[in-house]
């Protein structure tokens, strides 16, 4: 009972997961292709947006895993923190070029969210490799 219950929450998680994508996707397209902002933004926008929903579809693929495996799948999340972060990179990057380095002080928080952000880039990549290889060594 308990069991059927948890599959029909995540089969809502994944229909709710599903329509945000659409939609965001969906607004992402028509703001790229209104007139209203300068193009510069809407190109930054726009690769944010698409990033988004490459995360929301990334943690639907999670959970329709569920389905197969009934076990929490570490792999996934550290994808979806690489992704997250780099899209938080380029935000920051996008923003320095588009408003300029501001104050001195604006620019030094700039300069440590990069650093802070690649870091964690880094620590998730060496994760996401260690996780993989442990997956691929034979156990004897």
């Amino acid at each position: 009972m308990v069991d059927q219950l948890e599959d029909v929450v995540h089969y809502i998680i994944a229909g709710l997961l599903l329509a945000i994508a659409a939609v965001v996707l969906y607004r992402t397209a028509a703001d790229f292709l209104s007139p209203g902002h300068q193009f510069p933004v809407r190109i930054t926008a726009a690769i944010n947006g698409v990033l988004f929903v490459i995360i929301v579809l990334e943690l639907l693929r999670t959970v329709l895993a569920h389905f197969e495996t009934s076990e929490l799948q570490l792999q996934p999340f550290l994808i979806i923190g690489v992704i997250s972060s780099v899209r938080h990179i380029l935000t920051i990057g996008a923003r320095l070029t588009l408003q300029g380095e501001g104050t001195a002080e604006g620019f030094r928080h700039s300069q440590i969210e990069l650093g802070v952000e690649a870091g964690v880039v880094l620590v998730l990549a060496v994760g996401l490799i260690l996780i993989r290889r442990s997956s691929t060594t034979p156990t004897p």
